[in-house]
């Protein structure tokens, strides 16, 4: 396979980044388990294996999307033979100190062979460059293939939200501190 090439995002790079298919396969999912007494309420996430593989829509159509990429401090996308094959996009402006990845895309054909994880790499270097103290990743919590992926990539779950996403899902929150 070439070498996968890294860079930030221009105009004419949406068009592609709009290509892609955005929609998810996944044979598990996490389901969230609430245990509430007088004294304590706690919440637990456990994989479960579903009867088929189930193929989810993204999170955000693709108006919002668009949206996000010009209001973004920053967008990469990821070109094999000058192909957009993956993009990210990345929120430093709304957390101190957090550099944020709303959007993490790959090309289906292309998923589980480490591109995901070069795209989060090229924005743990910026966020280090650019005196972030942590990079979060937000999650759709039907999205177990970006969980497993997160966890490799050495990020730790550091909170949810219920109803989170504008499809309504909730969403998962994984950090990573960098040095």
């Amino acid at each position: 396979m070439a070498k996968l090439t890294v860079l930030v995002a221009n105009r004419d790079h949406y068009r592609d980044m709009e290509a892609l298919d955005h929609g998810i396969s996944s044979n598990y999912a996490y389901r969230m388990v609430i245990s509430n007494d007088k004294n304590a309420s706690s919440y637990s996430f456990q994989r479960v294996k579903l009867p088929r593989e189930a193929h989810l829509n993204y999170t955000r159509d693709i108006e919002r999307l668009k949206q996000s990429w010009y209001e973004a401090s920053l967008v990469y996308v990821g070109l094999l033979d000058e192909i957009v094959v993956a993009y990210a996009v990345v929120d430093a402006k709304n957390m101190p100190g957090t550099t944020r990845i709303t959007d993490l895309v790959v090309m289906p054909e292309l998923r589980q062979k480490g591109i995901g994880r070069v795209m989060v790499a090229a924005v743990e270097s910026w966020a280090a460059k650019n005196s972030s103290q942590r990079v979060l990743l937000e999650i759709a919590m039907r999205n177990y293939p970006m969980v497993e992926m997160a966890k490799r990539a050495g990020y730790e779950m550091c909170g949810f939200m219920e109803d989170y996403f504008p499809n309504g899902d909730p969403a998962l929150f994984y950090h990573k501190k960098l040095a």
